[in-house]
């Protein structure tokens, strides 16, 4: 299977460094999509990220870049997406017709809330912060909910708590996740975080 990591607005860090070794095994490839094309960034802060990725980047290049990793890959794929990169994971999937993508899998993808009319062509999880700045959880998880092929998930914790270079960190998470997510092998399994 390939395994395809798509970060957040910081790009390669030590955390998707990490998360990309785990998933790497003899049977499974790895593939991480980042905005600085695959240069590391060093950001003062949050805000300092979001300013960088907007003007170097941008959530419709984003998108391009994720449907081209798609399209270039062989075999049965899997999408991990974090903020930015589940976002634009999910407007990707938008009526793609690849039968290859067994699941995709978005953490806290904010910008999902200007794209509800997305029809995804696979099987989805996506794992909600308990609440947003600039949208109700509840509100976009309710019109999601109509679509049969998406399982959303509404945690107690905070926007960007699997990242480290987030304020909104947490340890607790990111270790209950990244055990779930494991060694790749369970990715294809859409209950995957219902155990």
């Amino acid at each position: 299977m390939h395994i395809i990591i798509i970060t957040d607005i910081f790009g390669l860090t030590k955390d998707t460094d990490l998360l990309a070794a785990s998933l790497l095994t003899e049977q499974d490839s790895v593939t991480v999509i980042d905005p600085y094309d695959g240069y590391k960034q060093k950001f003062i802060n949050e805000h300092a990220a979001y300013d960088t990725f907007m003007t170097r980047c941008g959530h419709e290049r984003y998108i391009s870049a994720v449907a081209s990793a798609i399209e270039l890959s062989e075999g049965e794929v899997v999408l991990l997406g974090f903020s930015a990169g589940a976002s634009a994971a999910w407007k990707a999937i938008d009526r793609h017709s690849n039968p290859l993508i067994k699941h995709y899998i978005g953490f806290y993808p904010s910008q999902i809330r200007n794209h509800l009319d997305v029809i995804p062509c696979c099987p989805v999880t996506l794992v909600f912060p308990c609440e947003e700045r600039h949208f109700e959880v509840d509100d976009v998880i309710a019109a999601l909910s109509s679509l049969k092929q998406v399982n959303c998930i509404k945690t107690s914790f905070y926007h960007g708590f699997m990242n480290s270079l987030s304020d909104n960190f947490s340890l607790s998470a990111a270790t209950i996740f990244n055990d779930k997510i494991g060694d790749g092998s369970n990715l294809d399994n859409v209950d995957i975080f219902n155990h």
